[in-house]
């Protein structure tokens, strides 16, 4: 038995019987973890750029994870802002312009913080009922 495979399955576990929202914000942080790493690296190195490849990927399972049929304007507002992003970091890979790093976490913070915010008035909206 690997010393990290009990911790991996709980890890595994927990994301699997997750709720939505806390789903989300674990992609959220996932992402603003990537992002920092290719920061850190320079989206000219190849480190930076995987990372940056990384980040794109959860910004797009974001996206492709919209569902109109709940609420058609804030998804199409957040399909712009994921967008966006994504146009933002190919910039930066292709300039190695770290502007697009810095307007993605930008967006992102905004974003993950708006979303914690939703599961706190979610949470206290069913203790009070």
């Amino acid at each position: 038995m690997k010393p990290n495979s009990a911790a991996d399955t709980y890890k595994a576990a927990s994301v699997e019987t997750a709720p939505p929202l806390k789903i989300v914000r674990m992609l959220y942080e996932g992402a603003l973890r990537f992002l920092g790493r290719a920061e850190d690296a320079g989206p000219k190195t190849v480190e930076g750029r995987a990372w940056v490849g990384r980040t794109d990927a959860i910004i797009k399972e974001l996206r492709f994870s919209l569902d109109p049929n709940r609420n058609q304007v804030i998804c199409e507002q957040l399909e712009g802002l994921y967008l966006f992003c994504e146009d933002e970091l190919a910039r930066a890979l292709d300039e190695g312009d770290e502007t697009g790093l810095t307007n993605t976490r930008e967006i992102l913070g905004i974003l993950k913080d708006a979303w914690l915010e939703a599961g706190t008035t979610t949470s206290m909206d069913e203790s009070a009922a």
